[in-house]
């Protein structure tokens, strides 16, 4: 009980930690484009779009770092634990040059690539500088990130996520009310990430690692070690932003900018779902990879049967209110102006309802450390994924470019990851059904039937309320759930779970 309560306890940490993000976004995002307009947005998320490629260069090694921290200090081996971390921090140091050398080049360049507006192209290349100066540090701090994941000490994690988002939030309004810009919000935004590393260093340093980095720390044997596991993570990782991010750049370029703002309002709906799902997910990883140095095999399966379970049905009566929500939501958050956003957005959102049965199943994969069929199936994804895009755009607009990402998803990607999880965890097919599926199933319906039945009885006139209604919806989905399909052992062994 006492991991379960661990978990428990992470899961927790995370989850506020992103929901604070994620409702920081929400608001933020008509906020910002009311004060700079779709084209200047547009020009952001094309920055944006290029750091998060970038992103590629950490090889895996915050993944890596996490697994092997984990692992060692649950063997009592302090000192392995240390070589990881030194040997990551000096590898980010010299990604951090490679990528701000990238985003330099980029700011004389972009104009070539994308339409952008004449009176806007001095200001994205200000972006592309400002993201610049920052990959220096940045990069830096993620090692230290791992140690404190390592750890599987959330609650540090969360207090500097949260920080860091609140006073982001709170300099898009002094910024955006006083006529600043978008330059000067970046900025700041930046500014924030960089004190939140810097705390992860002296927490991860001096209170959970409790010894010295060394630096500079190239050795041959423990960069194998991190590289043998890291570089498939990271093929994975690149094709992952092809399927999430490449969409920006094929309607660029086959679109117009302003119709990635358009897009956006759907893509952030959906990377808001990736992060209420990787939140649960994150902090299993690391207690899947401590079972794995321990051999508790038999823990693993019943941490993939359970967590799935409670997981899917906290997760997916979320998605499914969303999805019938969208509409409403989209009018009241974005207003009238972004009716185009809508069934791009219900597209997008639709393929979480089967990725997040698979969460808990691939962080244990990735755990036990089945890297290399995770990177095939990302590569037969990723093709698809672009292939798709491609052909749709053109007919359909960003609605082909949604369907282009979602098909792929669903049809493939999901239904090999399930197979290779059931074969490795060595789990039938039927056992995973009746143990972590099938009885939510019902509790799915419930959450289709109550939302169409509020949709018809009351349909709110501002974002608030329509937020409130869809929270009051979800609140009675999982209560039922709770009570009526769930058994009084699962229900107990929550509660206890989430006592304080």
């Amino acid at each position: 009980m006492l991991r379960k309560r661990i978990i428990s306890k992470n899961i927790k940490y995370s989850a506020v930690s992103q929901a604070v993000a994620f409702a920081i976004t929400l608001v933020l995002f008509p906020f910002i484009v009311s004060h700079v307009g779709k084209e200047v947005y547009g020009a952001y998320l094309l920055v944006m779009t290029f750091t998060g490629y970038l992103g590629v260069l950490d090889f895996g090694v915050t993944a890596a770092a996490t697994k092997y921290v984990a692992e060692f200090m649950g063997k009592g081996d302090r000192e392995g634990a240390k070589k990881i971390i030194s040997a990551s921090f000096s590898f980010y140091l010299i990604i951090g040059l490679i990528s701000a050398a990238i985003l330099l080049i980029l700011s004389f360049c972009f104009d070539h690539i994308f339409n952008v507006e004449v009176a806007n192209k001095i200001i994205m290349q200000q972006l592309f500088w400002v993201a610049a100066g920052a990959s220096l540090f940045i990069w830096a701090g993620r090692a230290f990130d791992g140690v404190i994941q390592g750890f599987q000490r959330y609650d540090w994690l969360a207090i500097n996520n949260v920080v860091a988002a609140v006073l982001t939030g709170a300099s898009a309004y002094f910024i955006f009310s006083r006529g600043l810009g978008m330059v000067w919000f970046l900025s700041l935004s930046y500014l924030f990430i960089i004190l939140k590393y810097l705390s992860a260093y002296i927490i991860g340093r001096y209170r959970l690692l409790k010894a010295r980095i060394k630096f500079p720390y190239f050795d041959k044997e423990t960069f194998k070690i991190i590289f043998s596991f890291s570089l498939f993570l990271f093929f994975a990782n690149l094709l992952g932003l092809l399927i999430f991010d490449f969409d920006n750049l094929v309607i660029g370029a086959f679109a117009s900018v302003s119709a990635i703002t358009l897009y956006g309002v759907g893509y952030s709906l959906q990377r808001g779902f990736r992060t209420v799902n990787s939140l649960i997910g994150s902090p299993l990883f690391p207690a899947g990879a401590d079972m794995e140095g321990r051999n508790e095999h038999d823990k693993q399966r019943e941490l993939l049967f359970k967590g799935t379970k409670y997981m899917t049905l906290a997760f997916v009566p979320l998605v499914i209110i969303t999805i019938i929500f969208a509409k409403l939501f989209i009018n009241n958050w974005m207003g009238t102006g972004f009716v185009e956003s809508i069934l791009p957005a219900q597209v997008l959102i639709a393929f979480w309802l089967f990725n997040g049965t698979i969460e808990v199943g691939s962080g244990l994969l990735t755990a036990k450390g089945y890297v290399r069929v995770i990177f095939k199936i990302a590569v037969l994804n990723a093709l698809l994924n672009v292939g798709l895009s491609l052909i749709l755009v053109r007919p359909l607009g960003i609605l082909g470019v949604a369907l282009g990402t979602t098909i792929p998803m669903i049809l493939v990607c999901f239904p090999l990851l399930l197979h290779q999880i059931l074969k490795v965890l060595k789990v039938t097919f039927q056992e995973f059904f009746n143990l972590a599926v099938k009885k939510n199933l019902g509790v799915y319906l419930f959450a289709v039937i109550l939302s169409i039945l509020a949709l018809k009885f009351f349909q709110p006139a501002n974002i608030f309320l329509t937020i409130s209604e869809m929270g009051m919806i979800y609140i009675i989905v999982i209560l039922v759930g709770f009570r009526f399909f769930l058994s009084p052992e699962e229900r107990k062994e929550i509660i206890l779970m989430v006592k304080p």
